[in-house]
């Protein structure tokens, strides 16, 4: 009779969806569904998590009970206390007590903590990083984010949000980021300030093959690098921009902690075109020896639409000692 497994379950949050999951302590993910993000405000962002994880646990799947629940959420998380402090993509714009909250309706132990944090945790007990005491798990999607592995511990900071590594100054000239900083990283190299830079530069690229793919969902990172490969002046000069902008900042950040792995998420990077124009320009610009003691920047072996669940079973099983 095969064994069965003890699970607990997932909860990644994010901007548009809530994706819940079963997850056992060798990564295996028996189930898991995804469901939409109300967000209209902050009450109705809270119950939608709340719902999320009560359908979810009404599905019949495995034969035990989940152990403990863990959360991986945007923003500012205190993860000691278990509150959510805020979010700049969601409605969350004062202190949430969400551990409490869910501890009392699901009756289970609870962690939460900020999502690219839950990632990386998740790299290190079940992705590459297994490999390395020493790594920085490299997130660019839609914004930019790090999360900081030193001597096998993450790095959190005084207030658990090291590693927003999207809001490094790259150009103390540059024009003001969402985040009130001026120059950042994020509008430059994220996914979304590489599309943003693509419809403002239109105008002065009117022959630009990109011009065919301005509709909603049309437009992709992706298809700007394979534009740039093609030749595209318009595709170049954004994708440029990007890839040294962005190694600029990672050799800087290289340098401070010397790090023998990056592991690379996130949408930007599925399919390798930034992280081998990274490797290639990191190669040339940063210090030979620091480079040298850098095994490869690497696409995450977990997948991708997986880690945060992934990252989110760590913080359970964290939570009750199992890890």
């Amino acid at each position: 009779m095969q064994e069965v497994k003890p699970v607990v379950l997932g909860v990644d949050v994010g901007a548009t969806k809530i994706l819940v999951g079963y997850i056992d302590s060798d990564g295996t993910v028996p189930l898991s569904r995804r469901y939409t993000i109300e967000r209209s405000n902050r009450v109705s962002t809270i119950a939608s998590i709340k719902t999320a994880i009560t359908d979810f646990l009404e599905i019949p799947c495995c034969a035990q009970s989940p152990q403990a629940i863990g959360v991986g959420l945007p923003g500012l998380v205190d993860a000691i206390t278990g509150t959510w402090m805020q979010a700049t993509n969601l409605p969350i714009t004062s202190p949430v007590d969400l551990t409490a909250q869910l501890r009392e309706n699901f009756k289970l132990p609870v962690a939460i903590d900020n999502d690219v944090h839950a990632a990386t945790l998740a790299e290190l007990h079940l992705g590459s990083g297994c490999k390395t005491r020493d790594f920085i798990y490299l997130n660019v999607g839609t914004g930019i984010s790090a999360g900081l592995v030193c001597n096998g511990q993450l790095v959190r900071g005084a207030n658990n949000c090291a590693g927003e590594f999207g809001h490094t100054s790259v150009d103390m000239n540059g024009v003001a980021c969402e985040c009130g900083s001026h120059g950042c990283l994020e509008p430059i190299a994220s996914g979304g300030g590489i599309l943003a830079q693509v419809r403002a530069l239109l105008p002065e690229f009117p022959t630009s093959y990109l011009r065919n793919f301005l509709k909603p969902d049309q437009l992709t990172a992706s298809l700007v690098f394979q534009a740039a490969d093609n030749g595209d002046p318009l595709a170049i000069e954004v994708s440029e921009r990007a890839i040294k902008t962005l190694g600029f900042a990672l050799i800087n950040l290289i340098v401070l902690l010397n790090p023998s792995l990056i592991i690379c998420g996130g949408g930007v990077m599925v399919d390798g075109w930034m992280i081998k124009q990274l490797d290639n320009y990191i190669a040339v610009h940063a210090l030979p020896f620091v480079y040298q003691s850098l095994q490869g920047i690497v696409l995450s072996t977990l997948k991708a639409d997986q880690v945060g669940l992934l990252g989110a079973s760590i913080l359970a099983w964290k939570s009750i000692g199992k890890i």
